[in-house]
């Protein structure tokens, strides 16, 4: 098992810290979403990496955030065409990313639309074990399908700020396992209406100082995305002095 398992549904310890996993793989020295972004995910030992996937027009799933590249969805665009538009390096096919990444990386898919879940689901069910990967989306039925294709996957539904209200709701619709709320959440009470609930939470994208060190303490957080997975390693895997003098 990889040492960034997903957490079971209860509290962390107060001696373990969250999940930092690297938010387009490391990309700080590579092009997000690349294979070499995933190495240097592995290489600054993250736990995970989170990934972006979408379909092109000739039917490859492949590693991309934006849905439309120079004013064209990448949905209408063939694999080549997609990479033509972006960095060397991106867009790689998803079968490739799980290969690589596969027993070093806790890999965080996010779906970033309907209409590929079986896909999908397939080459996750051919390449991973369940301990290995994660299934987030926005998208509450996105999340309800995985679950019937993929019954043993941990998933996740992301909240962003406009949808808090409907958080709970659109969970019950997800049935999803553990919550991925926005970063601004946390200041308007999300954690802890998310500790009754004992439900655990993937946070993103948490890049300041500040926020590592205040979420690192919450239990009931159980991971944090990060663009600056060096410095939330060093953050978070650390006691502060003053901490240590208490």
């Amino acid at each position: 098992m990889p040492h960034g398992a997903p957490p079971a549904p209860a509290p962390r310890g107060p001696d373990t810290p969250p999940l930092i996993v690297a938010h387009r793989g490391a990309w700080e020295q590579a092009p997000q979403n690349s294979l070499d972004a995933v190495r240097q995910a592995a290489a600054l030992g993250c736990d995970g990496i989170e990934i972006d996937v979408r379909r092109t027009a000739d039917g490859q799933l492949v590693l991309v955030h934006d849905a439309r590249l120079r004013g064209r969805p990448v949905g209408r665009l063939d694999h080549r065409q997609v990479q033509a538009r972006m960095q060397v390096g991106q867009a790689p096919l998803l079968t490739d990313v799980l290969e690589q990444a596969a027993g070093r990386l806790l890999i965080d898919i996010e779906l970033k639309e309907d209409g590929y879940v079986p896909d999908v689901s397939g080459l996750i069910d051919a390449h991973l074990r369940p301990e290995q990967y994660v299934i987030t989306s926005f998208a509450p039925g996105v999340l309800a399908q995985v679950k019937r294709h993929l019954p043993q996957a941990r998933t996740g539904l992301l909240i962003g700020p406009r949808a808090a209200r409907q958080a709970g709701r659109r969970l019950r619709e997800s049935g999803a396992d553990f919550a991925a709320p926005h970063l601004s959440l946390a200041r308007i009470g999300f954690l802890e209406w998310a500790a009754e609930r004992r439900l655990a939470c993937w946070m993103w994208t948490v890049n300041e100082a500040r926020a590592i060190r205040a979420l690192r303490s919450d239990p009931w957080v159980a991971a944090l995305i990060t663009d600056v997975p060096a410095t939330a390693l060093r953050l978070s895997r650390r006691v502060d002095l003053a901490d240590s003098r208490e």
